[in-house]
């Protein structure tokens, strides 16, 4: 009985958690030893890079319609129509392995490693050869990112441009639950090196506009739990319900004697 009791005491202190863990944007700078790892971000959009399996949608428009409909593969009506991104990958380019895609009359064109603006730019300067008067648009249709751990709702999630902030992210999966780390989040970023982890610490509210506050397409992020987790202590049980655990125990403790 004894060492029910003490396990259920156990139970209940390690199950105080401090509500410093689960404030967000904290201001820490009168924390003894602390430094502020942020710096503030001098570049938010245009850094993400094409790779190997992206899908691209590429329009060319002009004054010709004959013309138009020898590059693209459907028109702006179209896409829109189709109203999700797994649709919208048939009127997209597949970027290959080797990085490029097949595109009409001008053959393989490398892409991977470019951001849109820079595709566009490409394929504005080898159409530019044969035509004038004409505008490409580029498009990423496959921009998602994907949270695991301790959030509400884990799952892959579309985004509706190439950027978002790691709040945007996280709320999106119904937010942390009360066991996340939310001073551990990781960031884990494919690049065309090789994938990198990036730390962040969520209660700090440096942060914010600091290059790390932001989500690229193909992110994953993942929540880590706390040590206290290993009880399987859900978010549903009661500290009430540890009191009465303890007090049942006491009453029968006391009759045993």
């Amino acid at each position: 009985m004894k060492k029910i009791l003490f396990m259920a005491i156990l139970i209940a202190m390690a199950s105080c958690i401090p509500q410093k863990k689960l404030i967000y944007m904290q201001d820490k700078s009168a924390e003894k030893e602390y430094s502020n790892p942020y710096q503030k971000a001098e570049q938010i959009t245009e850094l993400y890079k094409v790779q190997a399996g992206d899908y691209l949608y590429i329009k060319v428009n002009s004054t010709r319609e004959e013309i138009d409909k020898l590059y693209n593969l459907g028109s702006n009506q179209q896409l829109t129509q189709l109203g999700n991104a797994t649709s919208a990958k048939y009127f997209s380019y597949l970027v290959k392995d080797n990085g490029t895609i097949d595109f009409p009359y001008l053959g393989e064109v490398e892409v991977a490693g470019k951001t849109t603006t820079e595709i566009r730019h490409e394929i504005q300067a080898k159409l530019s050869r044969s035509m004038d008067s004409f505008s490409v648009q580029v498009v990423l249709t496959n921009a998602s990112f994907s949270v695991l751990g301790e959030v509400r709702k884990p799952g892959q999630y579309p985004m509706s441009r190439d950027q978002i902030t790691l709040f945007e992210a996280i709320s999106m999966a119904g937010d942390i639950t009360g066991f996340g780390k939310r001073n551990q989040i990781r960031i884990v970023r494919p690049t065309p090196g090789g994938s990198t982890t990036i730390n962040v610490d969520l209660t700090d509210k440096n942060v914010i506009d600091s290059q790390r506050y932001f989500i690229y397409p193909n992110d994953l992020i993942y929540v880590e739990p706390m040590a206290i987790k290993q009880y399987g202590i859900g978010e549903t049980f009661s500290f009430s319900m540890i009191s009465w655990l303890i007090s049942i125990g006491l009453f029968i403790n006391t009759l045993n004697k």
